[in-house]
This record gives C-alpha cells, structure tokens and sequence, in this order.
C-alpha cells in the first residue's frame, strides 16, 4: 500500500511540493526593509555602490562595513551585496530578498540530500527512511525559527555559510567531490562569507569518525594507530586549509580596530551563561513562540544560579545520549546530528560577544537537530512496531507530524508580517524582551519618525535605565530634544555621544546634521568632515556635505571669529576647531601649532596630538607623526583614528 513511498518520483514530487509550499509561506517577507547591522553594511556603505571594485572586496575588509568597529572579513557578503545593490539599481531590499531566499531553496534541497545520506548509511533499504529525509526537509524549510534568520538580510551570512558547510560535506560524500577535493573549494567559500564556516572541519572529522571510520569506535583497541591515521589522513587537507586561511583571515586581513569581542564580561562568566542560553535555543525549536529580534539575556550570576546548572544537567545529558547513539549503526544519525548541534555553537559560545544570546545564531546548529530529531522519532516508531499496526496508526503519526508543519507554516507567516516594518518589529521586542534597553530605544525611534517626540523620549528615558552612557541611544535623544527646540539639551546629548564613541561616524554625523538644520553650516563641515575621517566609506556623511558646500563660509571669514574668540576665551574646542579649518585648507604648519596651543592647556589631549600627527602625515614626515599617534595612543589606546593615522605613517617608515 505504502510502496509508492520508496521511489524516486515520489521524492522528486514531495520535494518540489516542500520548495513550492516554503515559497507561498515566504511571500509577505519580499517586501521587508533593512534591519540593525543592514545600514552600516549595506545603505551606509558606499563600497557596495559600484561592482568594479570588487577584487578590493577580498583584500580590504574596510569595505564590509561604514562602522570601522564592525568590519569583519566576509568579502562573498559584500559581494553579494554590491551584486544585489547593482541588479536593483539602488537600495531596493527585494532584490536582496530575492538572492538570499534562492540560496535558501538550494539549502533546502542540499539538506534532503545530507539527511537521506545519512539515514541510508544508518539503515539500508528501509521504505520509511525517505519519508523520514522528506519531513526532516519540511521541518526544516518551515521552522518559525529559520524566519528570523532569513528576514535579517545581514544574517544572509549565517544562512549562506551554512549552505557551504553542508554543500562541503554533500561533495565530500560523492566520489568525484572527494576525489578532486571539490569540498574544500565550497569549504573555502564558506570561510569567505563568515569565519564560522571553519566549523566544517570537526563536523567533517565527526563523520568520519561515524560513517567511515566507525570501526574505530567498536573496536578501539585493535589497531588504533592504524585507524586513527586513517581518519586524520581523510581530514589532513581540510585542517590545513581550512585552518590556514581561517588564521590568515583573522589576523591578517581583518582590521585590528573590529570589535568581536566583549571585554566587560569574563570569559568564564560568558560561557556558564551559555549553558542558560542552550536552553533558550532548545526550547525556541521544540516551541518557538518567544522569538526575539533582539532577546534581553544577559550574564548571570553566579554560575551556580538554578537555570545555569539546569543548563548543565541538559547538556550533559544530551551529551550522553551522543555518545550512547554513536555505538550502534542505526542511532548514529543522532549522534551525528547531537554533535552537529554543540559544534556549530562553539564560535558563539566560547568566544564573548556583545550579545549574549541572538535567535539567527541557531539556524546554523539547527541543522544537527533536524537530521537527530526525526530519525529518533522514526527509531522509536519502529521500536513499538507502529507501522505494522495498520493503516489507522501510520494516519494518526502523518496527521500529528502534518499539524505540526502547519503550526510552523503559521508561526513563519506570522513572523514575516511582524518583521515588516521597524515599528511592528521593534514593538515586538518590547514585549518579548522588555529588559532589553537598545529594543525600548529602537521602538521610541520609531515613534520619533512619526512625529511622537515625548512618546519617543518616554522609550528613550526607559532605555537609558537600562543601558545608560551608549553614544547611539544619546544621538536619539539629541535628535528628539532638537526637534521640540531644546537646543542646550539636544547639544548635551549630542556632544556626549561623541565622548562615548570614537571609532563609529554616526554621532559626528547626527550632530554635523544637526547643526546643518540650524543654519551652521560652517561647524557642520567640521563634523561632517570628522566623521569621514573616521570612515572614509560613510555615504550620509558624503551626501550631506555635498548638500551644504555652497553654504559654508570661505575660510578666512571662518577663521577670524574663531580667532577673536579664542583672544578673549582660549578654550579647546575653539583651537581644535581652528585647527581643523586649516587641516582642510592644507596649511598643515599651523595645524601643528594651534594643537601644540592645545597641549598647553591639556597635555593629554588626544585630539591634539592626533591631529599633529595629521599634519605630519600630510608633509610626509612620517616619524614625527607616528611619534604624535603614538603619545595619543598612550593617552588612549583604544582611540581609532589616532590607530588609523599611525597605520599611515608606519607603513611609509617601513
């Protein structure tokens, strides 16, 4: 009766049905804007703008991003987004849409293939394991959870560098793949797109170890050597590859000034947290009615706190279930996919990040939980003999499994509507993750563009509670007291948003705009200018001064007030100011004396000395401006232009 389920045509069809109803549940999310990390990566970002760049994609990670704090070395991800950019003709998010979810249909595909791969290794001519590889598939394609990977355009880098891993081990399996090591080009390609795509190396000595070398865990102490050199020979091409570039990436092309890791929390404290957030991510796949764009789970302690050490007992036991399933051939698909899953968590949970827990990190581990979760429902079926029991049980199993998918297809549905727009998005997070205070700003700045300016601060004042001195929270604020013409208040806020942040362009240019809208366009300029200093790729920055060059004053006519200002009141910012006007005029002399003035009044004034080291720069003295950077790095190691300039000038000593 049921034979039909075993053959190619069967699979052929259920397969496409799977891609077909996966596109029909996607169709609201075409429409959906750009989010978080999109703007510095994608509308901020004039080195997407133009696609004859592109080789520089792969030798300057400064084109990833306009945020020199946030520039990684994924240069597939800025290609593909100049590619997007180019075939739109502009900033039209559908075309990125568009390319993301075709290479999530390819992955759906690829993840039909893996899954059916390794159940036929497990349990060979078996007529439910196709069914089985087939709602794996449908899972996975309509999981609420992968919504909140695949609306996320920037997150286009953890979809597609999981694409790679998987397209890596489908070649590897396949006999011209391994034979011309076509796996490692794929391999490569995932490492390009994001550095996690390394992790195919251990889920690939995994396999191995489960599906090739398997003799090594039966029979460990026969000819151990042997085996062992045999396994590490299989993954020796793929470990020093892979390995290689991964290091050379990281600490030769990725730019010193990136921010990865979280310096306010220890390490010890970060990874114990994680044992909560494993929890977190366990439960958003079992039931994922608690999805965050931004979850509001942060450090606990101390590590012996009730969810940590609940944290622990499941891990741990999940680890003894892998272990357990490894010593039969016909569990070993869980064993395999248990692995999958913790492997794929070790980048985000060793290394301490700034957000603690993020819903598109699971999409990668996922993938693990797709391939051990529906083979341990068919293993358990075929236990109790369910499927001898007559046509009546095998309807009652299809029907819950059905309903299951179905409540998935809502729960994606219902996502992609609330990833419409910033405010649903952002009101969403309110209520999901209410101690999250950069979710309680973002929603009051969606309320700030509708004109709502004390709904707007009501939000903002909630978040500065919260996460109280971050510079883009203190910009909001500047911008809403501006607006009801509280000009000493918005100029407070404004100017602490620069204190806070020395690497990000955003506060000089929210305050150059600022200042623009109130007719003062010459220290306009002077923000404007300072904020492409810090990222030459900041297009706001660039726009904004072509829209205010013919208003700004000639030189002298700026410079003279400045000068009888400083007469009667020296104070710093008029000097620094003063000494910015001649930078841009290329009276580099006087650059150096007016800040020199500066260091009179404060000998550890950091913009003094960097922008002595400017001057220097510019008259190709390149050890004295070196020698400048390097006392305002005394001052303030983490001080990013003061790095940039002396980048510059080492590079023409040496």
């Amino acid at each position: 009766m049921f034979e039909n389920f075993t053959s190619k045509n069967f699979e052929f069809k259920s397969l496409a049905i799977i891609l077909i109803v996966t596109l029909l549940v996607y169709l609201n999310h075409f429409d959906n804007p750009f989010f978080f990390d999109d703007y510095h990566t994608i509308t901020e970002n004039e080195s997407i703008r133009n696609l004859d760049n592109w080789t520089s994609f792969f030798s300057n990670a400064d084109t990833f991003s306009s945020l020199p704090a946030n520039r990684s070395y994924r240069p597939v991800i800025t290609l593909m987004n100049a590619i997007d950019y180019s075939l739109a003709n502009g900033l039209n998010p559908k075309y990125y849409h568009y390319h993301i979810f075709f290479w999530f249909l390819v992955l759906i595909i690829l993840m039909f293939q893996l899954t059916k791969h390794i159940y036929v290794k497990s349990m060979e001519k078996y007529r439910w394991i196709g069914v089985t590889a087939l709602f794996a598939t449908a899972w996975f394609a309509l999981h609420t959870a992968n919504a909140e990977t695949i609306n996320y355009i920037c997150a286009r880098s953890d979809s597609f560098s999981t694409l790679c891993v998987v397209a890596s081990l489908l070649l590897y399996i396949h006999p011209i793949g391994k034979k011309w090591h076509l796996y490692l080009l794929t391999m490569i390609i995932g490492i390009w797109t994001k550095q996690t795509g390394v992790i195919f190396l251990p889920i690939l000595f995994v396999y191995v170890l489960l599906f090739e070398e398997y003799s090594l865990i039966d029979e460990f102490k026969t000819k151990t050597k042997e085996k062992i050199f045999r396994a590490l020979k299989k993954i020796a091409p793929t470990a020093i590859i892979g390995t290689s570039l991964f290091l050379f990436n990281q600490y030769y092309l990725t730019p010193e000034g990136t921010v990865s890791t979280n310096y306010t929390v220890t390490r010890f404290e970060y990874i114990s947290t994680q044992c909560y957030v494993i929890i977190h991510y366990l439960g958003n796949f079992i039931l994922p009615i608690n999805l965050s764009a931004d979850p509001d789970i942060t450090i606990i302690k101390p590590w012996y706190d009730i969810k940590i050490l609940a944290g622990i007992l499941i891990i741990l036991g999940t680890l003894f279930l892998m272990i357990k399933t490894s010593f039969k051939k016909e569990l070993r698909p869980i064993s395999f996919g248990i692995a999958w899953f913790f492997i794929a968590l070790l980048p985000t949970s060793l290394n301490p990040l700034f957000q603690t827990a993020n819903d598109h990190r699971m999409f990668f581990p996922f993938i693990g939980l797709f391939i051990a979760v529906p083979w341990g429902i068919l293993i358990i079926l075929k236990k109790y003999n369910v499927f001898e029991k007559g046509k009546n049980y095998i309807i009652g199993i299809a029907s819950i499994l059905l309903i299951l998918l179905i409540g998935h297809t809502y729960g994606t549905f219902h996502r992609n509507k609330i990833w419409n727009s910033e405010e649903s998005l952002w009101l969403d997070v309110t209520m999901k993750s209410p101690k999250n205070g950069r979710g309680q700003m973002n929603y009051g700045l969606t309320q700030m563009e509708k004109g709502k300016f004390d709904v707007a601060l009501e939000y903002f004042n909630k978040a500065d509670k919260l996460i109280p001195k971050y510079y883009i929270l203190y910009i909001n604020l500047g911008v809403a007291h501006g607006a009801k013409k509280e000009y000493s208040t918005a100029e407070h806020y404004f100017k602490s948003a620069i204190h806070l942040n020395s690497s990000s362009p955003a506060p000089e240019y929210y305050y150059g705009r600022y200042l623009s809208e109130q007719k003062k366009y010459n220290e306009a300029e002077i923000y404007l200018k300072k904020a492409l200093i810090k990222s030459p790729n900041h297009i706001l920055s660039k726009q904004l001064l072509k829209h205010i060059a013919n208003k700004v004053v000639t030189s002298e006519k700026e410079i003279k007030p400045l000068l009888e200002k400083i007469k009667t009141n020296p104070d710093i910012e008029s000097y620094i100011n003063l000494s910015l006007i001649y930078y841009r005029n290329e009276k580099y002399e006087l650059v150096i004396s007016t800040c020199k003035e500066v260091l009179k009044i404060d000998p550890n004034n950091v913009a003094a000395y960097n922008n002595i080291c400017s001057a220097y720069n510019q008259m190709k003295q390149w050890k004295l401006g070196a020698e400048a950077c390097k006392k305002a790095l005394e001052i303030d190691p983490k001080h990013q232009l003061a790095k940039n300039n002396l980048k510059w000038a080492t590079d023409n000593i040496n």
